[in-house]
């Protein structure tokens, strides 16, 4: 008797399902406040047995650091994101303070899973050094117009200045130490961004000007 050859992709649709349920149900627990997730918490939560987790996945930190590759897909939009051509600063520092408190809101705790597990994962480690970098690059992309306008090295401080102050530990600190809001800290951030903006560009050396007569040259 031929097999059918929807069986087995039937099959393989299903443990795709458990898998997204259990990446769902890591996402869910860390939101929680329940870091790092034990094994029993995400297949009760999934609906997903521990024994069919462990055949999906090699260990707790493959788990682990699948939900954090998929952190990646679906948080890469707020990572990426990229101010209007021609926006002018108050626009542009509104919609990075915008995305970022997006970001934080529902994928800081993931974030912070990366970091407090960098010492015992490579893969967390990774994780979490590339979620720095790309929040670097966020902020030059951000505040290009001002960077172009200071020398490399105060451009360089300004970038480090506004990365840091908007930083997912930065977030963490105003949300749980002093009991901000959402909106406070958007109203917040807004204004130390653009303190920062003015206050460098005013008082900081600007680039030297190349003159007329050496672009000739």
């Amino acid at each position: 008797m031929a097999s059918d050859p929807n069986h087995g992709d039937g099959r393989k649709a299903r443990r795709e399902r458990s898998r997204r349920a259990v990446i769902d149900a890591i996402f869910a627990l860390v939101a929680q406040g329940k870091v790092p997730p034990e094994v029993e918490q995400v297949a009760e939560l999934s609906g997903v047995s521990v024994s069919s987790i462990f055949r999906m996945f090699d260990g707790l930190d493959d788990m682990r650091g699948q939900a954090i590759e998929e952190f990646g897909v679906r948080y890469a939009h707020l990572f990426a994101a990229v101010p209007e051509t021609d926006a002018k600063r108050p626009e542009r520092i509104q919609e990075f303070v915008r995305v970022r408190v997006a970001l934080y809101t529902v994928a800081g705790p993931l974030m912070a899973m990366a970091r407090h597990r960098a010492m015992d994962s490579e893969t967390m480690a990774t994780s979490a050094h590339g979620q720095r970098q790309l929040l670097a690059e966020q902020t030059q992309r951000f505040f290009a117009a001002e960077a172009n306008d200071l020398t490399p090295a105060n451009a360089a401080n300004l970038v480090a200045m506004i990365d840091a102050s908007t930083s997912p530990e930065a977030f963490e600190v105003l949300r749980s130490t002093h009991g901000r809001t959402r909106r406070q800290v958007e109203r917040s951030w807004r204004q130390a961004v653009e303190a920062l903006t003015a206050s460098w560009c005013h008082t900081a050396s600007p680039k030297p000007k190349v003159s007329q007569k050496e672009t000739e040259l």
